[in-house]
């Protein structure tokens, strides 16, 4: 299956005519056991149709395709009756195909998102836009026509997460087919991707004001003495990976429903530098990350004995943003790579000074295809301060995908 990229601008030859001056034939075809995001597609794509084009179509569970014709949405046993060899559950979570035969339309995808997918690619062909929660641009049409269709697709990233306030709408996340830990996505949509915490996790997972006093050596040895202040911890000490492991046992307990837990450095330098940590960063070629990743690795071997489902990330950030030499991530950690010194106004092939992280991007993609990335779009000392980075943002989104990233 190909992947589609979400606007899809261009409608083939019609093939099939869903409105004609404003009535129709059709009907959406519904399985009785729907889950909510399917039901919550066939009326989104009912009433889109009827804002393009005063018609509304019924969202009807006795189908009979040999008399009437349908937008099947979903699978069902009258959709599996026409479009004989789709069998949707066999898609991934958010994949979909969109098939058309004579007259009958198939929209159908994987649980818990691939067919609410389905349906906004589909609207996305007829015109429809979402741009923010309050602005929208749908076609007025009285004739509203498809092309033959016969394929398939799905995000381009298995993480999508537009990081501003606008963008957790649950109704504009679910149109633009974002999935991340922010938005308000709940299961009427499909639900979304969940981390715990988000991110710089350390003091999180071995508090200080728990361990310290009795325990200092869980701690950076920074300049000669433990600290907590503007630290980090002791990652060769066996005992902080027992600790820690212990606290991620805790909260996937406590939130069962998250995906991803994060182990990540604090924000801030502070790494350790007794002999054991810098013994190891030597071996991975005098770089920061080859404790930190070597770290995670373990903690992720530990969790996937009892929670082989769950995702580790941690940061390539700051002072661990150049890849370790020898150390590769497991399959169950995640690396999320911040290029948090790049040049914004350009796309990054194009800057020399971004070209340190062209290059740690493509180290990193070189030792794992489970790369996530934190873009910078703001300015974290001004907030109001103009971003001048479509360009930018434009050009390094493909950036990513050919470079192996997955969120």
């Amino acid at each position: 299956m190909k992947t589609l990229i979400p606007l899809l601008l261009a409608v083939p030859l019609a093939a099939v005519t869903l409105v004609h001056n404003g009535k129709s034939d059709y009907s959406i075809c519904l399985a009785e056991h729907a889950i909510a995001s399917e039901q919550h597609a066939a009326n989104e794509l009912a009433g889109f149709i009827e804002q393009m084009s005063g018609a509304r179509l019924p969202v009807v569970h006795a189908c009979e395709p040999s008399r009437h014709p349908y937008i099947f949405v979903g699978q069902s046993a009258a959709s599996q009756r026409v479009f004989e060899g789709v069998d949707a559950a066999k898609l991934g979570a958010e994949e979909f195909v969109l098939k058309t035969k004579g007259p009958q339309v198939l929209v159908a995808g994987g649980p818990p998102r691939g067919t609410l997918y389905g349906v906004y690619t589909l609207l996305d062909r007829l015109g429809c836009r979402w741009y923010t929660r309050d602005v929208s641009r749908i076609p007025k049409r009285q004739t509203v026509e498809l092309g033959n269709l016969d394929e398939g697709g799905k995000p381009a990233f298995e993480y999508r997460e537009p990081y501003f306030t606008e963008a957790f709408d649950k109704t504009w996340a679910a149109r633009n087919r974002t999935n991340g830990a922010f938005s308000q996505l709940d299961a009427s949509v499909g639900g979304k991707v969940e981390y715990f915490p988000f991110v710089h996790s350390f003091y999180s997972l071995v508090p200080p004001d728990r361990y310290f006093k009795a325990h200092p050596e869980y701690f950076s040895l920074i300049d000669g003495a433990r600290r907590v202040e503007r630290g980090q911890l002791c990652l060769t000490n066996p005992d902080v990976l027992r600790v820690v492991v212990r606290q991620v046992r805790d909260w996937i307990r406590e939130h069962p429903t998250v995906g991803i837990i994060s182990v990540s450095q604090n924000d801030w330098e502070g790494w350790c530098e007794c002999d054991r940590c810098r013994r190891v960063e030597q071996e991975e070629g005098g770089e920061h990350s080859g404790p930190i990743l070597r770290f995670v690795n373990a903690v992720a071997d530990e969790i996937y004995k009892t929670n082989p489902d769950k995702l580790i990330d941690t940061l390539a950030y700051w002072y661990t943003e150049n890849p370790p030499a020898k150390v590769r991530p497991r399959p169950n950690v995640r690396i999320r790579l911040c290029p948090i010194g790049v040049c914004i106004s350009h796309p990054y092939e194009q800057c020399p000074r971004s070209a340190y992280f062209v290059k740690n991007l493509k180290a990193w993609s070189a030792i794992t295809n489970q790369l996530y990335i934190w873009h910078y779009n703001t300015n974290f000392t001004h907030y109001m301060a103009p971003m001048p980075d479509f360009d930018e943002l434009a050009a390094d989104i493909t950036l990513y995908q050919r470079n192996g990233v997955v969120g």
